[in-house]
């Protein structure tokens, strides 16, 4: 199911679509029979895949109504989408492809090992969502794609993925109840729905992340959430034990379909412009002793009033420490009162008279004593084993325009590693099985045609 151009549309493994002006009132139209299980709209008119490889592969429709059979890519495509000009369409096989018109198709992506369920659009990027491994897949033009497991990585089948609100909703589709967000997708945040739910659509619009699927434990099928984060649960006023496979969100209204043919809907409020800020941007800073200044630039949209203010977080476990930034060209603060080489996540939010942004993704930090380039073990002794934490500190980042270009080679013993480091000049990174004995650390890199290399600290593995 899909909205564009003053349209819903409605699909289904039938000879038969459906379409609506206002999602409450449907007429349907016969088209060629087949599985068909994702549509979108892009460029002046609908597309819609086959979940088979039959033909015909694909339908396309100018008006919603009229449609015609065109042979398409060869599936079991899942979902589509479309964003900066291109349509994009994942597959259970593990299979991207993208379109620019919607009828001629590129092959993108294919390792069979993946079964992509979602694709979204949002903040110059495709990301797909897979549940076969739990990761997702992240292109900023469509034709190139990069894998990435989301940390912590616990086993997730994610069975929809949307954009809103400045950030990335992923949702599982087979019962653990875990949600993941991401502001830019390659770092993730992952959070616990209570009651549990398998998550088969899910939509944005108005302010709110809206889910659907079936539950094992209640029949509230479908979710919502303002921030991403905390959600709330919903009985439908039909069938609750019904599979809900899509939602969709135009008109002021969300749309929801099953998989008998079942639809319901849920007016919004008629003007939507009152809604949070999106996350700031460019959040970067400085490295102090038991303390960090953190710098962001203003956030991408305002939202529904003017930006009034910024706030940092920093946490470790159970310790959070805020502080607060006004509105500025370049918003900063300072955190202190932290332990050196400790290390810590720092996020931002943005700030109007209608609440806060949802977090930037989460960076850490680690407080030094010395600003100088530095490198050494986490912890000065290691037993057999165990990994060796490295803590790259005091690369001249911000102030030099060195990041995010520079590589840093860090040396442990005979061991070789690499890393880029973050916006706040450090990099973390983690040697597996190194040498018993005890091994020398140290890091070099060049930056504006000057060699840079750290003094020589030491780790004893025993």
């Amino acid at each position: 199911m899909n909205y564009g151009d003053g349209q819903w549309v409605a699909i289904g493994h039938s000879a038969d679509v459906a379409d609506s002006p206002d999602g409450s009132t449907w007429t349907e139209y016969p088209v060629p029979a087949g599985s068909w299980q994702s549509v979108t709209y892009g460029n002046g008119h609908f597309v819609a895949l086959s979940s088979t490889s039959a033909s015909p592969e694909e339908l396309v429709s100018t008006n919603g109504h009229n449609w015609t059979a065109a042979t398409g890519p060869a599936g079991p495509w899942t979902a589509l989408t479309f964003g900066e000009g291109r349509f994009e369409a994942v597959s259970s096989a593990g299979q991207i492809d993208t379109s620019t018109n919607g009828m001629q198709w590129t092959e993108a992506w294919h390792h069979s090992n993946y079964d992509f369920t979602s694709v979204a659009y949002g903040n110059g990027r495709f990301i797909a969502a897979d549940s076969a491994q739990g990761a997702v897949s992240i292109s900023t033009n469509g034709v190139n794609w990069s894998l990435l497991f989301p940390a912590p990585n616990t086993g997730t089948k994610w069975g929809a993925v949307v954009y809103g609100e400045g950030e990335f909703v992923a949702l599982d589709g087979s019962s653990s109840g875990y949600i993941a967000t991401s502001v830019y997708g390659n770092v993730w945040t992952l959070h616990q729905l209570s009651p549990a739910e398998e998550i088969d659509g899910a939509t944005f619009g108005c302010g709110s992340f809206v889910g659907v699927g079936q539950s094992t434990v209640s029949t509230e099928n479908f979710i919502s959430s303002t921030s991403g984060t905390a959600w709330t649960t919903t009985a439908v006023p039909i069938d609750t034990t019904s599979n809900w496979t899509a939602v969709g969100y135009g008109a002021h209204r969300f749309v929801a379909v099953d998989a008998s043919g079942n639809i319901a809907w849920s007016r919004t409020i008629a003007n939507c412009s009152a809604i949070i800020p999106t996350s700031p941007q460019q959040v970067s800073g400085n490295i102090h002793s038991g303390k960090v200044w953190t710098y962001m630039h203003p956030p991408s949209s305002a939202g529904g009033a003017p930006v009034n203010g910024y706030r940092v977080n920093i946490s470790k476990g159970t310790f959070t420490k805020q502080c607060s930034a006004p509105v500025y060209f370049e918003p900063n603060c300072i955190i202190a009162g932290l332990v050196n080489h400790q290390v810590y996540w720092l996020t931002a939010q943005s700030h109007n008279r209608f609440g806060y942004s949802v977090p930037t993704d989460p960076e850490f930090v680690i407080p030094v004593a010395s600003l100088s380039f530095n490198a050494m073990a986490s912890e000065p002794v290691v037993s057999q084993g165990g990994p060796v934490v490295v803590q790259v500190t005091g690369v001249r980042a911000n102030n030099e325009g060195i990041y995010p270009i520079t590589t840093i080679t860090v040396h442990v013993g005979a061991t070789i590693v690499y890393c880029h480091p973050n916006p706040f000049g450090e990099c973390l990174l983690t040697v597996s099985n190194p040498t018993i004995g005890t091994d020398s650390i140290y890091a070099t890199y060049t930056g504006y045609g000057t060699s840079y290399q750290s003094p020589t600290s030491y780790v004893r593995v025993v």
